[in-house]
């Protein structure tokens, strides 16, 4: 199991990348909260580097999508992986997250 992080490039920028489960998404969706707070608008995150993600990882999203429409931020989410996708269709989320995908 690769450890979760997330890395800002800048303001407006980050990376994720490990693995997104019960484990590691609790400490993220903080780290990610305050990032999207202090983006000044608008926040993206590439996610290619994510290896492994369940239904957590989802959450975590969602989490992210709250704060950033409650802070009044642009959220857009960069290379979405693909084992993602199926937890999205299987919880009927695909058309909730397929505006935010880059």
């Amino acid at each position: 199991m690769a450890v979760a992080k997330l890395q800002s490039e800048s303001n407006q920028h980050a990376y994720l990348n490990g693995d997104l489960n019960s484990s590691t998404v609790t400490a993220l969706a903080r780290q990610g909260a305050e990032l999207i707070r202090n983006s000044g608008g608008k926040w993206s995150v590439d996610m290619s580097a994510v290896e492994q993600a369940s239904s957590a990882g989802v959450a975590l999203l969602l989490e992210w999508m709250r704060v950033a429409d409650a802070s009044g931020v642009t959220l857009s989410i960069e290379h979405l992986p693909d084992h993602m996708r199926p937890i999205l269709t299987v919880s009927d989320l695909d058309d909730v997250f397929e505006p935010l995908l880059a």
